[in-house]
């Protein structure tokens, strides 16, 4: 009764397989079978976790794919314009030995590159080559030969099958399976036996339990998504307790469903007795699946290896030579300091032997140097390394700034360092393509995303058909999917929709798509498909050269293999410097070295502490701009301290410390002396993980070895029980020094760190990107600005920087045909629009434009866009007139081409030039709330108007929102409003060109107000509005503010409203007291 599984699909057959590989060797296991197939539908990337699967639970593993195969060749295309070709069939091939998983491999990756069409597809030339080692089952229904028979070609799968045969011999198997159609498994048996060839009974399995069916059924429908049946009614599907009837009521039109197939790890008796129900009685078909796995034989599994490139010359040597001789050069070449850490640093990496990795990375920085390719400061805790520094791959002093290199590299540990490079994200690709020209065998890694968070919830709500609105409320306060379980405000949505949760909670963990690495790539000193299967991938950020080629693992499993990773990474903010660079050398002859610039300039920290931030690396995002006008940054080191503060955990622990310390509002103390050097920059407060590490040491006798461990845990956000094994060390230790319950009190707080502890030597190396930003932007701001607007694809962020353009008094010019350039151009003192900028007009048009330019009239650009092949079309016409980009004395500009700049340019029509604290009240749309009190800021975009009311569609740079006024409301489009929202209705309102300190209105006094003088119960009016019920009784809403600024919305019924007019009107002061209706509206009950 023995039986082997030998078609069978785990979750790297995306969203079509359901558990993972241990899971289905588990059940395997389970159902007393000693060997599994894998057979993923064209990739091999489950095999790694399969051989450990195996290995852990004790079965014999047959690796091997579900691979496409063209019914003609693999270059075929004709399927495109011919339907009645198929692009591809499926054919099952297994690797019988090392050779034959060697084949597959090759055959896999000329499927991924020379037959990719919809699907990485093989023909049978290439199988013929690779033939060595390989056993072939037939297919499914939609092999080959399945298909041949379902056309009544009885002949052409004759012909087929012969093929087969006579390539593998007595490797090649006819497949049936107990779900097809009965006709198809007759003559697929029938033609077997008279060709003589064996035949095999294979489950197809999708899943690894019976149980998972309902599972499996979701994920199909979640990956199809099929159209839900117009009769069906939500409410009634609720009330189906089987999920399975309720998918089938909401969706009865599926594409795909496995609800009459069982498609999982079943046993012996149980898919025998699925074939004696198909009419197949026969146990020769279930004999010869023992067979074949008696074939296999044993694989590499290859862990560990040193595959990195290295010198010719004494790897250790060369590296020693090259940090001596950049010590040399920073002129530290006689300063024992410097000597002594390089000699401590180049012993470890000896030690470790990782000199190779370092000659890569320098020689991969270097070449992107000498071709002026801008390269990052530094990025993470190399930073924290003067060989690093000495060989030009970071450009941060580790010494000056008290970084520690076992932060990078801890001796105890074998794992390769992980040196992150930015680089100009345009200029990335070069990079890249200098790796394969110098090191050839260079390839990309693969990333899989994972059903998680969310993501998970709002997919098994689609499943459901779950209002959008619903899962939009509960998921808006949570990021995660324990916060979405924990959660009090998502406690109404479990309890209505507890199927969600369930399918949610089953769904988490497998995997949902694969992507590319944004930055890492392996290089190796042999051909990499010999120890990992290769794939290609089409790359989002190069759309030129067209698919390339990717490791099938993960960095995880490619680090397990002993392929190194690099990782260079595009970053925008370095092209936007780099063309600051460029356009002040070209303007004034200057030549700016960022890396020797003193970082010590006042007006540009002034800047930054009042909040002029738009454009500054990382500092322009909101929570970082309110934290630098918060505590000020006057030197350095702060800018440093704020890289790490402005996490969420970090200011609302620490943060507060730090920043009364720092304006002297809190005496400034140390757990000891012996921490005062290293904790002296953040007074006293512990920010940093590297200030972990080094009381670890200093006052706890920890060796940096141990220190790192418990950074180690801290950096990954552990559970803190993990900090338990080194606890009696640290309080032993620092007991020495500091009381034992101060020591168990200072180790309690690392415990805390794990939830916001940061990189020391990250925030050093971006917090040079920030201030070198800040002091472009300020020295050379028309430089800096129109470089910004070059480099900046998004709409809203461009706007931003357009009125961050105005602000700065900077000209900036529109688009005209015969002054524009493709893009955003800097001409002698203007920015001036591209033309490609402009709505409807491609890069493409653009290009045609320049090419016929210039035009003497407007009726000559007309008759040369009217002519045939021109490129130039009326709805590009249409748009620069629009904004007066065709404007000549016989096309004048009407005057009304303002109205226009914001659909066309994303110019909106307004100034704003207030002070950054005004603006950082006001909540982002995106983090709206239906109820509550709250500043809004942004454009009118469109106004709607019904009977008695209007709707007001307000934009920002983070999506948009409607919100309602009264149908005569004299609020305007594309103007800009501060907007005070009441329970998602605008209860006040005012136009940026009315705010001013001077003005009386209560909501401007709001805005520029701090705080206000009042006791703890009073509040201050700033919105009394009246409103008429249908029974003609009046009542008011009001908006009021306490001494902190914390906005309330209430109401005033019939019955107090008259008591309320007298003593809550704009700008009074009163005392209310307020009781909660049973909907959570707040009312007025009295008022002293």
């Amino acid at each position: 009764m023995s039986f082997t599984h030998l078609h069978v699909h785990s979750y790297y057959s995306l969203m079509d397989g359901l558990n993972s590989p241990a899971e289905l060797v588990q059940a395997a296991k389970d159902a007393g079978q000693t060997a599994l197939a894998i057979t993923d539908h064209g990739t091999l990337a489950s095999h790694r976790d399969m051989q450990i699967a195996c290995k852990e639970i004790g079965i014999k593993p047959i690796l091997g794919v579900e691979a496409y195969i063209s019914p003609t060749d693999r270059f075929d295309r004709s399927s495109k314009t011919d339907k009645s070709i198929q692009a591809y069939n499926h054919i099952i091939l297994l690797a019988k030995n090392k050779k034959g998983l060697e084949n597959i491999n090759a055959l896999q990756e000329l499927a991924w590159n020379e037959g990719f069409y919809h699907k990485p597809r093989i023909d049978r030339e290439v199988l013929k080559e690779y033939a060595e080692g390989i056993i072939v089952l037939s297919g499914c229904l939609n092999g080959l030969i399945s298909k041949a028979i379902e056309r009544n070609e009885f002949a052409e799968a004759k012909l087929v099958l012969r093929d087969f045969q006579k390539t593998f011999m007595g490797d090649f198997y006819v497949e049936v399976q107990s779900h097809n159609p009965p006709e198809i498994n007759a003559k697929l048996l029938e033609l077997a036996d008279e060709l003589g060839i064996k035949a095999v009974a294979t489950g197809d399995a999708h899943f690894a339990k019976g149980e998972d069916k309902v599972l499996e059924e979701a994920m199909l429908i979640i990956s199809t998504n099929p159209k839900m049946d117009k009769e069906a009614d939500f409410e009634m599907s609720r009330k189906m307790n089987n999920l399975m009837d309720r998918f089938n009521y909401l969706y009865p039109d599926r594409r795909i469903s496995f609800e009459d197939f069982n498609l999982f790890i079943q046993s012996r008796q149980e898919i025998e007795e699925d074939f004696n129900k198909a009419g197949i009685i026969r146990t020769d078909i279930f004999d010869n699946t023992m067979e074949i796995a008696d074939k296999v034989g044993e694989y590499d599994f290859n862990r560990n290896l040193d595959l990195l490139p290295v010198p010719k010359t004494n790897a250790d040597k060369k590296l020693r030579e090259m940090a001596l001789a950049g010590l040399e050069k920073i002129g530290k070449a006689e300063d024992k300091v410097y000597i002594d850490r390089l000699e401590e640093e180049l012993d470890v990496i000896k030690q470790k032997k990782f000199a190779s990795y370092f000659l890569v990375v320098g020689d991969m920085i270097g070449w992107a140097k000498q071709n002026n390719i801008m390269v990052g400061p530094g990025r993470g805790s190399a930073a924290g390394s003067l060989v690093c520094y000495t060989l030009g791959i970071t450009d941060v002093d580790p010494i000056k700034y008290d970084l520690l290199f076992f932060r990078f590299i801890n001796p105890e540990r074998n794992d390769f360092p992980d040196i992150d490079t930015d680089f100009e994200d345009r200029r990335r690709k070069e990079v890249k393509d200098y790796l394969k020209k110098k090191f050839k065998h260079v390839a990309s890694i693969s990333t899989f995303t994972y059903f998680k968070d969310k993501g998970v919830v709002r997919d098994a709500a689609r499943a459901f058909m779950v209002p959008l609105v619903d899962v939009n409320k509960a998921l808006k306060t949570v990021d995660t999917f324990e916060d979405f379980v924990d959660s009090p405000n998502t406690k109404e949505f479990r309890t209505k929709y507890p199927e969600v949760v369930w399918l949610a909670e089953r769904l988490r963990g497998k995997i949902r798509s694969v992507g590319v690495h944004a930055a890492g790539v392996v290089v190796a000193k042999e051909d990499i498909r010999k120890y990992a299967p290769i794939e290609s991938r089409e790359d989002a950020n190069d759309k030129v050269s067209g698919r390339i080629p990717v490791v099938a693992y993960d960095m995880d499993t490619v680090a397990d293999i002993g392929l190194i990773k690099l990782d260079a990474l595009g970053l925008k903010t370095l092209s936007v410097i780099s063309d600051t660079l460029d356009s002040i050398k070209k303007r004034y002859g200057k030549d700016i070295i960022l890396s020797e610039l003193p970082l010590d300039d006042a007006k540009v920290y002034k800047t930054l502490s009042d909040g002029y931030t738009k454009g500054v690396f990382q500092a322009e995002a909101t929570p970082y701009t309110n934290l630098l006008m918060k505590m000020g940054v006057d030197k350095f080191e702060d800018l440093v301290a704020s890289n790490a503060l402005v996490r969420p955990g970090a200011m609302n622990t620490v943060g507060a410390s730090y920043i009364s310390r720092k304006q002297g509002k809190e005496m400034t103390k140390y757990v000891h002396p012996i921490m005062q050097p290293f904790t002296e920059n953040t007074y006293g407060v512990i920010i940093y993980q590297e200030q972990v590490m080094q009381a670890c040491v200093h006052l706890g006798g920890m060796s940096w070895s141990e220190a790192d461990k418990v950074r180690k845990i801290i950096g990954k956000k552990k559970d803190a029980k993990e900090f338990d094994q080194f606890k009696d060390k640290f309080i032993e230790g620092a007991s020495k020094h500091i009381s034992k319950k101060e020591s168990e009190n200072l180790w309690h707080m690392f415990e805390a760190h794990a939830g916001y502890s940061f990189n020391r030597s990250h925030a050093v190396a971006y917090s040079m990107l920030s201030y070198y930003t800040a002091w472009l932007k300020f020295h050379y701001p028309i430089e800096f600005m129109f470089s910004l607007l070059k480099n900046e694809g998004n709409k809203d962020t461009r706007t931003e920087y357009l009125i961050e353009s105005k602000r700065l008094g900077l000209k900036v010019r529109l688009p005209h045909i015969n002054e524009s350039d493709i893009y955003f151009s800097l001409k002698d003192d203007a920015i001036i629009f591209g033309l490609a900028e402009v709505k409807f007009i491609s890069d493409k048009i653009a290009h045609k434009i320049l090419e016929h330019r210039p035009f003497a009239t407007y009726d000559a650009f007309v008759k040369t866009a009217s002519k045939k092949g021109s490129g130039i079309n009326s709805r590009a016409i249409d748009s620069l007139n629009a904004i007066g980009g065709a404007a000549f004395e016989d096309n004048p500009r009407t005057g009304n081409e303002k109205d226009n700049y914001y659909e066309y340019l994303g110019i909106p029509t307004f100034n704003l030039d207030l002070p950054p604290r005004i603006k950082a009240q006001a909540k982002p749309i995106e983090d709206f709330d239906e109820l509550g009190s709250f500043v809004m800021f942004g454009m009118v975009k469109s106004i709607k108007r019904g009977t008695g009311w209007a709707r007001i569609e307000l934009v920002d740079e983070t999506g948009s929102i409607g919100l309602f006024h009264n149908e005569q409301t004299p609020i305007e489009t594309n103007q800009m409003y501060f907007i005070l929202v009441g329970d998602n209705r605008i209860a006040r309102y005012v136009k940026v060109s009315d705010i001013n300190p001077e003005s009386t209105d209560p909501f401007v006094q709001y805005l520029y107000r701090k705080e206000y003088d009042l006791e703890e119960d009073q509040r201050l009016i700033i919105e009394f509005t009246n409103y008429t019920t249908k029974a003609g009784k009046t009542m008011a809403h009001i908006v009021m503010t306490d001494k902190d600024k914390n906005l309330t919305r209430c109401i005033a019924f019939p019955t107090m409203y008259k008591i309320a007019l007298g003593k809550m009107r704009n700008g009074m002061i009163c005392k209310p007291i307020l009781s909660t209706l049973d909907d959570g509206t707040l009312m007025v009950k009295e008022i002293k």
